[in-house]
């Protein structure tokens, strides 16, 4: 065997190892080298915060100081006769007696994603740790067959995004070692539940992101 040959399938040896390591990665994770991929901190979105119930005989913009029954009456008879004088003069709700609403008090806006609060995120900009997630979620063996049903919000998101291509959007249940995909997508295998090493890597990136380790509930 001459040396240009033997150069040849040496360089052939080492090459196919490194592409077939993409082409093992299932749809669409094998098409995702140039994909943007986001992940994301994530908890409940908050509840709705109701108005607070009005106090019959209130003093309005005193909350809960009550009117003794005899200056209600008093008061109510003055304001209407100034109400008759100067319609409109006196703003809606201020007769005493009146139970004006209470108006709720502002909520803080919190970022949403997929229905979920995002409590952090950050791009994943270095490689190996890029591969090391398409790897895992183009990888029938990261998953194993079982039934959980987890009780508490997903506390990590992976979102996959490529130019001209519908996002790929994935959450996952630290609690109960599950990932499942966002409607409309859907993870491949018939299975979602983690194997104790796939459990085990994607801890290891959440630290890493996010610089914690993952809170318990997540």
């Amino acid at each position: 065997m001459n040396s240009s040959l033997r150069t040849f399938l040496g360089l052939a040896l080492v090459v196919a190892p490194l592409s077939a390591g993409c082409a093992s990665r299932t749809a669409p994770f094998d098409q995702m080298d140039q994909a943007q991929i986001t992940v994301l901190r994530l908890s409940a979105p908050p509840p709705p915060v109701a108005a607070a119930p009005a106090t019959p005989g209130a003093l309005p913009g005193i909350p809960g100081l009550p009117i003794p029954p005899e200056m209600q009456a008093a008061g109510q008879q003055l304001l209407q006769g100034l109400n008759q004088a100067a319609p409109g003069l006196i703003p809606p709700g201020l007769l005493p007696g009146g139970q004006a609403a209470t108006p709720a008090p502002a909520q803080q806006q919190v970022p949403l994603w997929n229905g979920l609060a995002i409590v952090a995120q950050t791009p994943v900009t270095n490689e190996d740790m890029k591969n090391d997630i398409l790897d895992l979620f183009g990888d029938e063996d990261s998953f194993q067959a079982g039934a959980n049903n987890c009780t508490t919000a997903p506390g990590m998101g992976v979102s996959f995004v490529r130019p001209g291509q519908p996002n790929v959007d994935l959450v996952v249940w630290f609690t109960c070692s599950k990932a499942a995909g966002v409607t409309p997508f859907t993870l491949p295998y018939g299975k979602d539940m983690l194997t104790g090493e796939s459990h085990q890597k994607l801890s290891t990136i959440y630290q890493a992101l996010f610089g914690m380790a993952v809170p318990p509930g997540s």
